[in-house]
């Protein structure tokens, strides 16, 4: 059955877990940097180009990394009932949907309360705010936006959205993909600042369906496998996994046999973190050490040919997390 009729809020949930839905597929696509100094998208399942650099993850929210881990059941998903910006979503989406069809009158917008999964790629769903009720059931998605981040990430031409962020664009088209009715087009509604109300028609984009169905696709065959995406691990999830399980350990690791790790260490002393692109290769970097690191519920310390590293581990509102991670050259 493509389209499911959540009975409950919990129900909704379980189906949300059960799915990568268009707010999570940003998630699944990173920026790389090729070695000939052009920009590249790629699904974190796809191999890089020899040379290539990571500059981040799409989505502006979480990483696909986390994700992964999340849809695995090996980290909690996010509680979004207790997300304050998901909240103030919930209230406000239907005064700005009235406001929509006050100002585009005639507009025949609905509310939409079914669960949309993908008719042909297993695992790919989605939650739509709203739709237009004509041909193809085109899909509205709603979004209450910080005056700033509109100024920055969005384009428009006059009150018409012309091009919203990437993320946005990734999550409309899934939306687009999900129902079995074919939609050449959906709509993104913007209210910017609380007083000013745009919106932009965004044609249907066949190859970016493909690429995100390819990407789900790989996604779930990897959760399966059990095989993580360790090329764009992130340093903040790997900091959360290292806890898991994880026994006391009093020595200090032997990583001295481990040949890439001096190169990592050595890189990562080298970056510079005072810069957006470069706290991003930081991160990531971090992440590929401290991976090797493994698990323990104690400050973890380990020798590496010519470094020595160790990992803090403290407690912040009665709960452990990792502090700094701290290389010094010998």
């Amino acid at each position: 059955m493509n389209a499911i009729l959540p009975t409950s809020r919990e129900h909704w949930h379980e189906l949300r877990a059960e799915h990568v839905g268009g707010s999570e597929v940003a998630a699944l696509f990173y920026l790389w940097r090729l070695a000939d100094g052009q920009q590249a998208f790629l699904h974190m399942f796809e191999v890089p180009p020899a040379g290539a650099e990571c500059l981040g993850c799409v989505s502006r929210h979480t990483t696909g990394y986390r994700l992964y881990w999340q849809k695995r059941g090996v980290l909690p998903p996010e509680n979004l009932d207790e997300v304050e910006r998901v909240q103030a979503g919930q209230f406000l989406e239907p005064a700005i949907a009235e406001w929509a069809r006050h100002k585009w009158d005639p507009w025949p917008l609905r509310k939409v309360r079914r669960y949309l999964r993908h008719p042909r790629i297993a695992g790919m769903g989605a939650s739509r705010d709203f739709e237009e009720h004509g041909p193809g059931l085109p899909p509205v998605e709603i979004k209450n936006v910080d005056f700033l981040i509109f100024r920055d990430l969005w384009k428009v031409e006059g009150d018409v959205i012309t091009a919203p962020p990437l993320d946005i664009t990734l999550q409309l088209q899934t939306q687009i993909a999900c129902e079995k009715v074919r939609a050449e087009h959906g709509w993104i509604i913007a209210c910017v600042g609380g007083n000013k109300l745009y919106r932009g028609q965004i044609a249907r984009h066949d190859p970016t369906i493909a690429r995100i169905e390819q990407a789900v696709a790989a996604f779930w065959q990897a959760v399966e496998a059990e095989t993580p995406p360790l090329d764009v691990a992130d340093f903040d999830t790997v900091a959360e996994l290292s806890l898991l399980g994880a026994e006391v350990r009093s020595a200090p690791l032997d990583l001295t046999t481990d040949n890439e790790l001096p190169i990592l260490c050595a890189e990562y002393l080298k970056t510079d973190a005072s810069v957006k692109e470069g706290e991003a290769k930081r991160s990531a970097i971090k992440a590929q050490i401290t991976r090797r690191l493994g698990d323990a519920p104690e400050t973890i310390r380990a020798n590496a040919s010519g470094f020595n590293i160790s990992w803090v581990y403290a407690q912040r509102a009665g709960k452990p997390y990792r502090a700094a991670l701290n290389i010094r050259e010998v």
